[in-house]
């Protein structure tokens, strides 16, 4: 009875490859899979009445210009220089010369000689109770005296180009991933806590609110949460759980810091990949690779997502539609602003100003190095490359 009961077992297993049940006579299989988001973006009918809506972020990507104007130059600087913007004065740094411009005239007020090593260099340049400070790459802090400046604390370690200014309080980060607060009303330190640190470029990145923590990215590898209460790191696997459940590829060299907008996050890698990923939830809410390296972004009120890359400009829906293709023949763009209507793209050769079908219709003529800032202070602009500080004039 045993061997009867194993053979028909048997029989049954070498039956599973076939199908089991009935067949409409008409019946004609379909072998398709609906891709979405994978190295495939959908896309909208055309949509002509497009507007850009006010940008959310970052902050520094709208422009308010009535008129096309040129630009001046104002000073002359290095590629490690540092700013300060006030109501009245600019402050920047050349190496270990501080020097000030007045806002009105832009003459140069005072310069001051900061006593730091040769292989030393200011990453910060701020103003407190209405006294600046001054902090190096090797943790000294200055603070301005009646003929210029005094060490006020030696923090003896090596820190990171990355440092948030809240106020009485510097936030800095050490090259070994020490997070340190630096108090301005008593001159003092504490480390907070440590992170972990990835491979990554430093550069400089935004800052953005989630929830009870502030976002900062390290490098562009290295994400870091902070309370926003004490500054301690918080600890999350966000960044592991998206490239677990991602399907366009692994996240690993952010182009800025992920910013949030309803509770979802927005990452996008420096290779072309976005996505928009609740890590609460685990919902990618959209996701694609552009199969492009992305230069900038930024994102409108509205929900909708700009990237500009070396030959076009992707505009997103809120749910990851593709409402505009532009094809710009601007060569190698650093980076790219909107006011309202219009997109403005910096190169080496200046600002070009295009419409929504990658048209020309004006440009700012001048000649920059490597990349461009842009600043904002009662209603001036301010650009920056790696040699001069630039504003528009008539």
């Amino acid at each position: 009875m045993k061997i009867v009961k194993l053979f028909g077992f048997l029989l049954l297993l070498t039956s599973c490859n076939q199908y089991l049940g009935t067949i409409e006579p008409d019946y004609i299989p379909q072998n398709e899979v609906e891709e979405v988001f994978l190295n495939k973006t959908r896309a909208l009918e055309s949509d002509d009445e497009f507007k850009i809506g006010e940008v959310f972020y970052p902050d520094d990507k709208k422009f308010d210009l009535k008129e096309i104007l040129d630009f001046k130059k104002i000073a002359s600087i290095d590629k490690n220089s540092q700013f300060l913007i006030l109501e009245n004065e600019i402050y920047y740094n050349k190496k270990n010369d501080l020097f000030s411009l007045t806002k009105k005239d832009f003459k140069k007020n005072n310069i001051f000689e900061i006593e730091i090593n040769k292989d030393e260099e200011i990453i910060l340049i701020s103003s407190f109770d209405n006294e600046l400070y001054i902090l190096t790459n090797k943790g000294k802090v200055f603070k301005s005296i009646q003929n210029g400046f005094e060490i006020i604390l030696d923090l003896q370690v090596f820190l990171s180009q990355n440092t948030i200014s809240q106020s009485s309080t510097i936030i800095t980060f050490s090259v070994f991933g020490e997070i340190i607060e630096i108090n301005l009303e008593n001159n003092t330190f504490v480390t907070t806590g440590n992170f972990a640190i990835n491979h990554g470029i430093t550069n400089s990145s935004n800052t953005y609110p989630y929830n009870n923590s502030n976002v900062v990215l390290y490098n562009s590898g290295t994400l870091i949460f902070l309370n926003q209460t004490n500054n301690t790191p918080e600890t999350n696997y966000y960044l592991e759980d998206l490239n677990i459940l991602s399907q366009v590829g692994t996240f690993e060299e952010f182009l800025d810091t992920p910013f949030s907008i309803d509770n979802f996050f927005y990452f996008i890698e420096k290779k072309g990949l976005i996505s928009i990923f609740n890590p609460l939830t685990s919902e990618i809410l959209w996701e694609t690779d552009i199969s492009s390296p992305i230069v900038d972004y930024f994102i409108d009120e509205e929900r909708n997502l700009f990237i500009l890359t070396f030959n076009k400009i992707f505009i997103f829906s809120s749910q990851g539609y593709l409402r505009k293709e532009i094809a710009h023949s601007q060569e190698n763009p650093f980076n790219f602003w909107t006011d309202g209507e219009s997109l403005y793209l910096a190169n080496q050769d200046g600002i070009s100003v295009i419409n929504f079908n990658g048209e020309l219709i004006n440009s700012i003529k001048q000649k920059f190095k490597d990349f461009l800032k842009f600043f904002k202070s009662n209603n001036q602009y301010y650009f920056v490359d790696s040699r001069n500080l630039y504003t528009l004039s008539e």
